[in-house]
């Protein structure tokens, strides 16, 4: 499933220049505009654009030569610069572009640390969203004068969120630091991404929600409407966060739990709905013991069975105890 243009939902339209997301790939579209433009303006080129633009020579060479990435918006404005002095219609802007968008490979904050963003919804980002909703978190923090953009995932298992990490550099070209944590109620690891385009990307492309989300978890609307093996996909991201399975004496347990107040968060009752329509039964959303969560459950063997086999898993712990269940 292919994303649609979503340049400006990194970007604000006023923007300072060290907040600026840049591009990319595209010297050679640049390239094709400035050539367009030089028919028209000829020798008063330069000073054409730096009046209307406020854009330098040195700049646009640049941006043609490939040696600096080009800011979304500096993009945007030299594309509707060309349109209306090149006068083309907006149908010629909207494939120009698009065409921009195409070609832009990496993504940066004010030519920083590069990273990728995937154009097309996958397995592997499905997975990484439905981790995400489980167990992790967006942060924006200011250190004086600078906002600091990060993505946080935890678990208990730091295998777990070493290979996690793999999937992340296979996404974005970029690997998160891993740190252990302990507090009065438990040990775990978190896992940290610091990148203002990935974040940007999660939140305003992907609508992952930033801040605090305990008790108000959902399904992002992208999921809801790509198809089942994608959603299965985040069905399992999100199992691997926040599902158990294990065997007691008497039965085998597989379950799903979300921390929620009054109600069941949609989240579990989507999964709950999805997961029923594939023939894999579970039990209706019941509060824990705590009255801090409530889950979705099975006891059955066969249930389990036809869940690992349609829905799987990435954890290894969870893998090997459904290969001790299944196999018995």
């Amino acid at each position: 499933m292919k994303l649609n243009n979503y340049l400006f939902q990194l970007c604000k339209k006023r923007e300072k220049n060290k907040e600026n997301i840049c591009l990319y790939g595209d010297s050679s579209i640049i390239n094709s505009l400035y050539f367009d433009l030089k028919k028209v303006f000829h020798r008063e080129l330069i000073k054409k654009i730096f009046s209307e633009l406020k854009v330098p020579y040195q700049t646009i060479y640049c941006w043609i030569k490939g040696k600096n990435p080009i800011p979304i918006l500096k993009a945007y404005n030299l594309l509707r610069f060309w349109q209306k002095y090149c006068e083309k219609s907006e149908e010629e802007f909207i494939d120009k572009w698009n065409l921009i968008y195409g070609a832009s490979n990496e993504f940066s904050q004010n030519g920083q640390r590069k990273v990728k963003l995937p154009k097309e919804l996958n397995k592997d980002l499905t997975y990484v969203m439905g981790f995400f909703q489980g167990d992790g978190h967006l942060k924006k923090t200011k250190t004086r004068n600078f906002w600091e953009y990060s993505i946080y995932f935890y678990e208990s298992s730091k295998e777990v969120l070493e290979n996690f990490n793999d999937i992340i550099y296979k996404l974005f070209n970029i690997r998160g630091n891993i740190y252990y944590q302990s507090n009065k109620t438990g040990k775990w690891y978190s896992l940290r991404i610091s990148s203002k385009p990935i974040y940007l990307f999660l939140k305003n492309v992907l609508g992952l929600q930033s801040g605090k989300k305990v008790r108000e978890v959902g399904v992002p609307r992208i999921i809801k409407e790509t198809g089942l093996p994608f959603q299965l996909s985040f069905i399992k991201g999100f199992f691997d966060a926040e599902g158990g399975v294990g065997e007691t004496k008497k039965n085998p347990w597989l379950e799903i739990g979300q921390a929620s107040k009054n109600i069941p968060c949609e989240i579990l009752m989507w999964v709950r709905e999805k997961l029923k329509e594939n023939d894999i039964i579970l039990s209706e959303p019941k509060r824990t013991e705590n009255k801090e969560y409530f889950r979705i459950r099975t006891a059955k063997r066969e249930t389990i069975k036809r869940f690992f086999d349609i829905v799987s898993s990435n954890h290894m712990e969870k893998i090997t105890k459904f290969n001790n269940i299944i196999n018995r």
